[in-house]
């Protein structure tokens, strides 16, 4: 943690502090999973994973049939659905990824907004007096 970190946590009310939690506070990977299935965009989350799993289970039986073909035209056929397959399965997993590093963001930025709210009442209830 840096000096400018620690003068905010200085600065802040204890129960802000609290609040806020401490700079390595943050969700865990598993509970970012769980949360990217309760997020607003949990319809489309299903499907890809389920998507996902299959074309996984696709990529691994075209795997298999590639070693077993002995035929060049076969092979290379078998070798194309493995490579699709794996391109589709990673950019599944980055829109994952990208959706749970979403959450993680709004998470923060909630915790801004808190602190703003709670300064510009803090600045009203100064002025006032």
């Amino acid at each position: 943690m840096n000096m400018l970190d620690e003068e905010i946590r200085k600065a802040l009310s204890a129960e802000d502090a609290q609040k806020i939690g401490g700079p390595d506070d943050g969700l865990r990977v598993d509970q970012l999973v769980i949360a990217t299935f309760r997020s607003r965009n949990w319809l489309m989350t299903i499907p890809i994973v389920i998507v996902s799993m299959v074309v996984m289970g696709l990529s691994i039986w075209c795997l298999v049939r590639f070693f077993d073909a002995t035929e060049v035209q076969a092979m290379i056929g078998w070798a194309i659905g493995v490579i699709v397959g794996t391109f589709m399965i990673g950019f599944m997993k980055v829109w994952f990824w990208l959706e749970m590093q979403r959450i993680a963001i709004t998470r923060e930025v909630k915790k801004v907004e808190l602190l703003s709210a709670r300064l510009l009442q803090e600045l009203a209830t100064r002025t006032s007096d």
